[in-house]
């Protein structure tokens, strides 16, 4: 445990005595201790991630019956859609690309179904959208399990008391679904999994994208005593990411725990709301300021609620890219699978709001990418104003969250919006 002590307001140049400095003081840590590296960004506008959810299964009459809502010619002509509307710097991952669905193929699976597209499908789109700067990566959940998908024994992390680790959504899950109890892989299955569908599929994208590994932890234990511990399960998750790395990998992890940091390449799923934690009276970008600079960090799916002019202003106040989940048929089929939280994701619905988003927000950050985040002030209630350096000067990002327009420094900004203002404010 490392202890820092801050003062001061900054001014002399160490960081300020406030959650900003104590960010640039963690960061600074980070940098020094290995866990992040500062890297250089490349174009001028901000990234965007389109997730694409492929298929997924539910109950038939006499057995399971995968459910298809995105194919790989719907991919292909999606994102060349959004490229013609001008929307850039594109990375995707394909989630429910194997046969049987996200939650019934076996995480290390390559079984391609021929209704979502063949292997070569595949090879090509990802081929011909990297030609055009465009990021596609296969994706997967990696330490969720159920019966159906894989037996229990040896593949299944247990208690103590040797049952195993189970979790029922019986209460969450449309009555129909195919599976509602819910199992955690062994670690060493886990990062072997992982290991497994690299191996097959490194060569056919440099890109990859995993969920579950990246932000759940679990220990197992056996009759004779034999135990993993998530001391042990760390170790086995950052071998396996170390070796992807080592052969130029670009990953793409969900909400990953710190101890995967170095690894990491695009944060997704990035948090944008407060812990609830009493003694914190403001939600503020604390892990934002942190990470920035050191990888791509992305906001929620805004297909999901997170769309609104303040959605927006929060993306640029908190830094972070917009990012969507899409499919090409409507959400209403996925009803009966697990995926039915994908609620709304028909992308004729969403085709003018994700080029709204981007453009809102890449107009804005945009001006400050590949600038070092400095601090960060409220300088009223509902105006914020983030603080950038780089080798052409300082700039200073106002966000107005507020119903009435604001003046900083003699700039008009206006209500519930934000602009870039050349140098600092007092």
């Amino acid at each position: 445990m490392t202890y820092q002590f801050l003062s001061g307001d900054g001014s002399d140049g160490t960081p300020s005595a406030d959650y900003a400095g104590m960010a640039q003081a963690y960061r600074q840590h980070l940098i020094d201790n290995g866990t992040l590296k500062e890297r250089t960004t490349e174009g001028s506008n901000i990234p965007i991630r389109v997730d694409f959810l492929m298929s997924d299964s539910k109950k038939g009459v006499f057995s399971t019956q995968q459910v298809t809502v995105t194919t790989a010619d719907d991919v292909r002509n999606i994102l060349s859609k959004l490229t013609k509307d001008g929307v850039e710097n594109i990375n995707t991952g394909l989630i429910g690309w194997q046969s049987g669905g996200e939650t019934l193929s076996k995480p290390n699976s390559t079984s391609f179904s021929s209704a979502v597209g063949s292997e070569s499908k595949f090879t090509s789109l990802i081929s011909d959208f990297a030609k055009k700067n465009v990021d596609i990566s296969f994706s997967r959940e990696f330490t969720t399990i159920n019966e159906d998908m894989v037996s229990y024994y040896s593949n299944a992390a247990k208690h103590l008391n040797t049952k195993y680790l189970q979790v029922d959504k019986t209460d969450i899950l449309p009555k129909n679904a195919p599976v509602t109890e819910f199992g955690y892989a062994l670690p060493k299955k886990t990062a072997q999994w992982m290991d497994d569908l690299y191996e097959d599929l490194g060569e056919d994208s440099k890109s990859f994208t995993i969920d579950g590994a990246s932000n759940v932890l679990v220990s197992t234990y056996s009759s004779d005593g034999v135990e993993t511990t998530v001391s042990d399960a760390i170790k086995l998750y950052q071998n396996s990411l170390q070796k992807m790395k080592k052969n130029g990998t670009t990953l793409n992890l969900v909400a990953p725990n710190k101890y995967l940091w170095k690894y990491t390449d695009r944060y997704l799923q990035s948090p944008v709301g407060t812990s609830q934690y009493v003694y914190e009276t403001d939600s503020v970008p604390f892990l934002q300021m942190v990470l920035n600079g050191t990888m791509e960090v992305y906001a929620p799916y805004s297909n999901f609620s997170f769309y609104s002019q303040a959605d927006m202003l929060k993306m640029i106040d908190y830094n972070i890219s917009p990012s969507f989940v899409l499919t090409q048929k409507p959400s209403y089929l996925l009803a009966s699978t697990t995926s039915c939280d994908y609620y709304s994701t028909e992308f004729d619905q969403y085709e003018d709001l994700i080029n709204t988003i981007y453009t809102t927000v890449n107009d804005v950050l945009s001006k400050v990418k590949g600038c070092e985040w400095i601090g960060r002030k409220v300088l009223d209630d509902g105006v914020i104003a983030n603080e950038y350096t780089s080798n052409d000067g300082e700039k200073t990002v106002i966000i107005n969250y507020t119903d009435e327009e604001v003046t900083i420094n003699g700039e008009s900004v206006p209500a519930q919006s934000a602009a870039v203002i050349e140098g600092g404010v007092n």
